[in-house]
């Protein structure tokens, strides 16, 4: 959250104070989920270049991208406004797409990376609270785009949920989503859920989090840390906070070739090309630290595909 919304949050709050609204009833209503940490198996990654990784590991055969609707949200949150150039031409709000990613290990089965936007994105969403609109303006969805009713015409029995992070926009789906799924995230993401104040509801004291430990992972050139979720080289979690507290990133070694999914590091391609890191930020340096690392990274190996948080 950046310093504006966080200035916000507490403006908010001081004033249900005042007006009689017991604050420490309202925080106490926050839900949060169980925290329980994920077995990290052994790997090969420090023996092993990139090149070897891409061209060793192709375990992920199938793979696909979900549109799950769209929606609308201001580009100051999108991109640092402050690094816009004057005559950037960008719309003050921006339609961007919120995106589901699927994909098959050949061992595993299928699991999606996020979580999409479920039904109610047909009407006003599921995420309400005084601050809600701060964030997302309005939304989109087509009948049947909602990720269960993808899902079950995929007719794919999902092992698991991968979050980039927990921001609303990437769990909105989940409570339209067989509770039993286990779910990941980095250790020590975030969750944010005060009633009345920013509500997503998506996430219980009955859910839980399975916690990947970024610091458990390697340092890999030119990343701080890299997770061999899997143990096979096939599914590397980067640890790429700055948006979110824990946020990972995403690399795929599938059948068609490597992947890179940015997450909310950077939303637009805009953003990846011009260096320009979100508005919306938990922490400005790692933020700008992150996005560096992935533009090198592909600056590295300009043939791999990226893929964005938020645009194709």
């Amino acid at each position: 959250m950046s310093k504006k919304k966080k200035t916000a949050l507490v403006v908010l709050l001081l004033s249900l104070l005042v007006i009689g609204i017991n604050v420490s009833f309202i925080l106490s209503g926050s839900e949060s989920p169980k925290r329980t940490s994920y077995d990290l198996p052994a790997t090969e990654l420090n023996n092993q270049s990139w090149e070897e990784i891409f061209q060793s590991n192709e375990a992920i055969d199938q793979f696909k991208i979900l549109n799950t609707g769209s929606v609308k949200v201001p580009l100051s949150g999108m991109l640092n406004a402050e690094k816009l150039e004057a005559n950037h031409q960008l719309d003050e709000f921006l339609w961007v797409d919120v995106f589901v990613f699927l994909f098959h290990h050949s061992e595993k089965g299928w699991f999606m990376i996020d979580a999409g936007l479920d039904s109610t994105f047909q009407r006003d969403g599921n995420i309400k609270g005084l601050l809600a609109s701060n964030y997302i303006i309005e939304s989109r969805q087509e009948k049947n785009q909602n990720i269960a009713a993808q899902l079950e015409e995929e007719n794919k029995d999902i092992q698991g949920i991968f979050f980039t992070h927990l921001h609303g926009d990437h769990t909105a789906g989940l409570p339209e989503l067989p509770h039993s799924i286990p779910k990941y995230a980095g250790k020590g993401d975030e969750y944010l859920d005060i009633p009345l104040v920013y509500n997503p509801n998506h996430l219980t004291s009955d859910s839980e989090i399975i916690e990947i430990d970024w610091s458990e992972g390697i340092a890999k050139a030119p990343f701080h840390r890299v997770v061999d979720i899997f143990g096979d080289g096939s599914f590397l979690g980067i640890h790429t906070p700055g948006h979110s507290k824990s946020h990972l990133s995403y690399l795929l070694m599938t059948s068609e070739g490597p992947k890179l999914l940015t997450g909310d590091v950077s939303h637009t391609k805009y953003g990846f090309v011009n260096n320009i890191e979100p508005g919306w930020l938990h922490d400005q340096e790692s933020a700008e630290r992150s996005l560096a690392q992935l533009v090198e990274f592909h600056s590295m190996f300009p043939t791999i595909e990226v893929i964005y948080g938020h645009q194709r």
